[in-house]
């Protein structure tokens, strides 16, 4: 692969190929902007909720359902009246309601007494975004109140009444205080969802400094969880849940923005015995999450780290024997601790320090600062069996030190790299020394690679002679693997660096590739 750009009026259009992130890897299918479809006016927020409530929302999982498809009954041809829905089985119409809006779905109670205890007798999806309020000359929903008012009430209704199953719920519009009367909400909406077999759970609050509402411990009741989304909340008092408290189904756990506690998580490991998905999407507070402890995850298969306070972030991983895909770390940010070993600069390897099950690795970097790349060797040699490495390469303000070659001269072998590495994708390549000095190691010390991919973004480099000098040079260098495996990309994203990731997408078992390394 090779790739390139032109400038001013004649530019020279970019293959799909050569571009990145894949197409459609970011896309969503709802053109709205994120807060008007969760019942927001921007107008209304500042800048830290707009901030937070966006991101939040971009990690949501996608309801089955939507409101933007239509639903018609065209009349019978010729005009013979005959009503041929209603007379299809019941197994078949209850599929079709389990397809509709939770409103559209309790509607067709009125069109005959053959529909009328259909919708109760049906899996319901319940989207609180479906029930919105519309107004406003420019579509723009009314104040936040008025829309957590409406929509409580409409959610409340459906809870109690419909039996379930609730295949899925999200629930994104009801922004709560810490007051006794949205406590109480709370509650009861929680031990109405464990009583009717809730299996997909999303739950975002309003970020606010509402450090006094938690979340109700009912949610622990709700043994059916199979996949929880939780955002902008202060989590369970788990030191006073009652023992047994578990969920023996749950398999995918996103806390986007939570407040909780070191004792909270490994509460929360030990609750769920068959957790496969561990994401962590930014954090409550600078206090929050000092300690990503992963101890005791016998099935966790992929742990996410992704934009959380760095300064306050220690990653601990014990006992995780199925873990497979791990990112993104951020060496000489993240402290990374294997078992009972803290990762410094020179810490030696050795089988207790090694994570041998991590197949595929993101990493978070400043190639500039002196710290993070002087810590990148130890990480990388507590993954002795990574074959995929991706690097999200970020330039910094302010630079504190240059390691060039010989700093990967002397700082000896990794077993990944020499033996192991197959794939490495470098994003947001800034053409820097320190960036170029870690691509000739992998180079000339990587004997199984198969792919080196530089993402460029579409910007001028300041010295564009002297980054193509080093590409040659790096083309044409002793290849370990036997020839050059460099190819390019163009990323699209401009400036919005960092956003590069889709959890949706990195979620998905049958997607083996969530970093979108495989180019």
């Amino acid at each position: 692969m090779s790739g390139g750009g032109g400038g001013g009026g004649g530019r020279i259009p970019i293959p799909a190929y050569m571009c990145w992130p894949p197409s459609g890897a970011l896309s969503t299918d709802d053109t709205a902007p994120a807060l008007m479809r969760h019942g927001l006016d921007p107008r209304t927020l500042d800048v830290y909720e707009d901030t937070v409530l966006d991101f939040i929302y971009g990690f949501l999982p996608k309801p089955s359902v939507s409101v933007a498809a239509t639903l018609s009954c065209a009349a019978a041809e010729e005009g013979d009246g005959v009503d041929s829905i209603s007379g299809l089985p019941d197994d078949l119409l209850r599929r079709v309601l389990a397809c509709l809006p939770a409103k559209d779905g309790a509607r067709t109670a009125v069109l005959s007494t053959r529909w009328r205890g259909l919708w109760c007798s049906a899996p319901l999806v319940l989207v609180d975004t479906h029930f919105l309020p519309r107004g406003g000359a420019e579509g723009r929903p009314p104040s936040p109140g008025a829309v957590s008012r409406a929509v409580r009430r409409a959610v409340s209704d459906a809870l109690l009444a419909h039996p379930g199953p609730f295949p899925f719920v999200s629930l994104s519009c009801q922004f709560m205080g810490a007051i006794d009367a949205d406590r109480a909400v709370l509650a009861r909406w929680f031990q109405l969802l464990a009583t009717k077999g809730v299996e997909e759970l999303a739950f975002v609050n309003r970020p606010s400094p509402l450090v006094d509402l938690r979340i109700p411990a009912a949610l622990f009741s709700c043994a059916s969880l199979r996949r929880l989304y939780l955002g902008a909340w202060r989590f369970v008092d788990t030191a006073n849940l009652p023992h047994g408290a578990s969920f023996p189904s749950l398999q995918e756990l996103v806390l986007g923005a939570v407040t909780l506690e070191d004792r909270d998580l490994d509460f929360l490991l030990s609750a769920s015995p068959v957790l496969e998905i561990l994401a962590f999407i930014g954090s409550g507070s600078v206090k929050d999450l000092s300690v990503v402890s992963v101890v005791d995850a016998p099935c966790l298969e992929r742990l996410f780290i992704w934009r959380c306070p760095s300064s306050s972030v220690r990653v601990k991983i014990d006992h995780a024997p199925q873990l497979r895909m791990l990112g993104y770390l951020e060496p000489g940010v993240h402290v990374l601790e294997i078992g009972n070993t803290v990762i410094k600069s020179r810490t030696k390897p050795s089988p207790k320090t090694a994570v041998p099950s991590v197949r595929m690795l993101a990493l978070h970097l400043q190639f500039r600062i002196h710290n993070e790349l002087k810590m990148l060797p130890s990480f990388l040699r507590c993954f002795p069996n990574v074959e995929t490495l991706c690097i999200q390469s970020e330039k910094p303000a302010e630079p504190t030190g240059c390691l060039n070659v010989k700093f990967w001269e002397e700082a000896g072998p990794i077993k990944c790299v020499q033996s192991r590495l197959k794939r490495l994708m470098l994003r947001e390549f800034h053409g820097d020394d320190n960036e170029f000095a870690f691509l000739m190691y992998i180079a000339e010390n990587a004997k199984v690679l198969e792919s080196m991919v530089l993402v460029m973004g579409l910007r001028r480099h300041s010295e564009p002679e002297e980054l193509a000098a080093k590409m040659k040079a790096l083309d044409n260098a002793r290849w370990a693997c036997g020839s050059s495996k460099l190819g390019y990309m163009i990323s699209w994203l401009g400036e919005q660096e960092g956003r590069v990731w889709n959890f949706t997408v990195a979620s998905d078992f049958m997607c083996n590739d969530p970093f979108f390394c495989g180019v």
